[in-house]
């Protein structure tokens, strides 16, 4: 089950907070011996010494640099890496893997999208789902292709083996989760849109020639990756099941939003 609030326990939040409240634990027990040593009351000079006397102590800062490192580390992994070599990244990409080129879209001149765009879109995916709900569903999603490692299954041809996993039911609803919780941020559509336009052409590799992320590429692109939530609320039973996970609310927001996909598209094909 996926944690719609409260974060679990290793979370990329959790960490840092406990990586903070380590250093703020030795600073507040280094005022408590001051305190102590003055009969209880400690001056602004004594708290400043105190402030100087950890800033001195290189070795306290150690644990919670590591985890910053090492966090900031691998989101520039999952930014830079290959998608063949990041399980999780490669399946929200096919969701929209017919709209690059080389593939179904053919080539940039007929409208593919550039594949300089998968780094600014795991960017995008970042700031509006959040960390903590991606790292437990690329866990998830691990502990799925482990559990059906040791399988013989012949859809595990590597050709066809992407395809088969991202429509398993399992895998399926987490990605689906994922997009919807990226959908809500679309509520203020038009502006939403031309925010997700700016940020895309700031953030692509530099490349010659340059490409450009246009209004037309955003609608295909949004209509693509919201596809599932599209088919989630049309049927009741899938509608219910969201509802229980996201509220109500928000559902009706998501049926907006797809209205306005909607009619982005029509106008495309006028």
């Amino acid at each position: 089950m996926i944690a719609a609030n409260k974060p679990p326990r290793d979370s990329f939040k959790q960490r840092h907070h406990v990586a903070a409240f380590t250093v703020l634990e030795h600073f507040a027990q280094g005022l408590v011996h001051t305190a102590r040593k003055h009969g209880g009351a400690v001056t602004e000079e004594q708290i400043l010494a105190a402030v100087d006397g950890l800033r001195k102590n290189e070795e306290l800062f150690d644990q919670a640099w590591a985890i910053l490192q090492s966090d900031l580390e691998s989101i520039k992994a999952r930014e830079h890496a290959a998608v063949r070599h990041d399980p999780f990244g490669r399946l929200l990409v096919s969701r929209f893997d017919h709209l690059l080129e080389g593939n179904e879209a053919g080539d940039i001149e007929h409208g593919a999208l550039s594949r300089t765009i998968l780094q600014p879109f795991f960017k995008v995916i970042r700031m509006m789902v959040g960390m903590d709900m991606l790292q437990e569903i690329d866990r998830e999603i691990h502990e799925i292709i482990e559990a059906h490692a040791n399988e013989d299954d012949e859809l595990r041809d590597p050709a066809e083996y992407w395809d088969h996993l991202a429509k398993a039911p399992e895998v399926r609803s987490r990605l689906n989760l994922v997009f919807a919780r990226m959908a809500l941020h679309f509520s203020d559509y038009e502006h939403r849109k031309k925010w997700l336009i700016q940020l895309v052409n700031d953030n692509m590799t530099k490349a010659e020639p340059r490409w450009e992320f246009t209004e037309t590429h955003c609608i295909r692109l949004l209509d693509a990756l919201f596809a599932d939530v599209r088919k989630t609320l049309a049927v009741p039973e899938q509608s219910a099941e969201l509802v229980a996970r996201l509220g109500s609310e928000d559902v009706a927001t998501l049926r907006d939003v797809v209205k306005c996909i909607d009619a982005d598209v029509k106008q495309l094909s006028a």
